[in-house]
């Protein structure tokens, strides 16, 4: 089922209803033998997101359930990160070798997707480990699914997820503005962290008026993506800076980190004018706005 809440349930229906096909979608995805490893495991922790996404929408109502419930999932995706972020710095490479093609000399810099490619098959290749990291992970998704139905949400409209849309959109903006005064690894990825939620809501709310949620949520992933890009990049630099196996040293690395910090500055540049647009109104009116939408919807 689409990930959204629909006019004409309750909210807590609404909300148990996503948690539960989330959860129900994870525990597919993993028992399904055609999808390949490290896809799984981005599904699922994106659906972790998605979940903590949903309590975060209606952390107004759920007082210090939402802290016991939100540090489930996020704990539940960390503990299997490691598997996909080895994926994810070969994608980053590529990414990056794509749209520098007629920058970069491929051959100079294979050793450093060598390396990354070696690390990555030593994860693999201790299947012990990550198959009790994927049984763990799957125990959690099953415990967390029999609480759904008990988690408590009990207020009339949808007044506590308007708050809930308010506060996390006015921490987005709070965190552009931070990135855009003094642009560091950490002050874009936490922006991201808020981009992210943004989107989602406008997701669980598109229907108090479709057209704009959509165009919300299709901007908010456009963002994401792009900070998301920044995030890895600044992982991968980090990494080949540190990896003291690595054979690519003076000419070979500096040109190498000359790209990485050259897409950063772009992808920062890039970045600036669609957060501006996306977050230009102030959260009161947002809420005010979507408040109007829902109302007209009969909600």
């Amino acid at each position: 089922m689409p990930y959204r809440l629909r006019i004409g349930e309750s909210v807590q229906d609404g909300i148990r209803r996503v948690l539960s096909e989330q959860i129900e979608r994870s525990l597919e995805e993993f028992a399904d033998p055609n999808l390949d490893q490290a896809y799984k495991v981005h599904q699922v922790r994106m659906r972790c997101k998605k979940i903590r996404a949903a309590l975060r929408l209606v952390r107004g109502a759920l007082g210090n359930t939402y802290s016991k419930e939100n540090a489930w999932y996020r704990d539940a995706a960390r503990r299997i990160s490691d598997v996909r972020n080895t994926e994810a710095m070969i994608e980053t490479y590529d990414a990056l070798a794509k749209h520098f093609v007629d920058h970069a000399d491929k051959r100079s810099m294979q050793h450093i997707r060598r390396r990354l490619e070696t690390r990555k098959n030593a994860l693999i290749e201790d299947t012990d480990r990550i198959d009790k990291l994927l049984q763990n992970f799957e125990s959690t998704m099953v415990a967390g699914k029999k609480r759904v139905a008990s988690l408590s949400i009990e207020v009339d409209g949808y007044g506590v997820a308007l708050d809930g849309m308010c506060k996390t959109y006015s921490r987005a903006r709070t965190a552009m503005d931070a990135a855009c005064d003094n642009p560091t690894p950490e002050t874009f990825h936490e922006w991201r962290k808020w981009v992210k939620y943004h989107g989602y809501h406008m997701c669980l709310l598109r229907e108090a008026w479709p057209v704009v949620a959509r165009a919300r949520r299709d901007e908010a992933n456009r963002l994401g993506e792009l900070l998301g890009d920044h995030h890895n990049l600044c992982i991968l630099r980090a990494w080949v800076l540190n990896d003291r196996a690595s054979i690519a040293k003076g000419k070979v690395l500096k040109t190498f980190i000359t790209l990485v910090e050259k897409r950063i500055a772009q992808i920062e540049r890039e970045s600036k004018p669609l957060g501006r647009r996306l977050f230009a109104e102030k959260p009161k009116y947002l809420a005010r706005r979507f408040a109007i939408y829902l109302e007209d919807n009969g909600v």
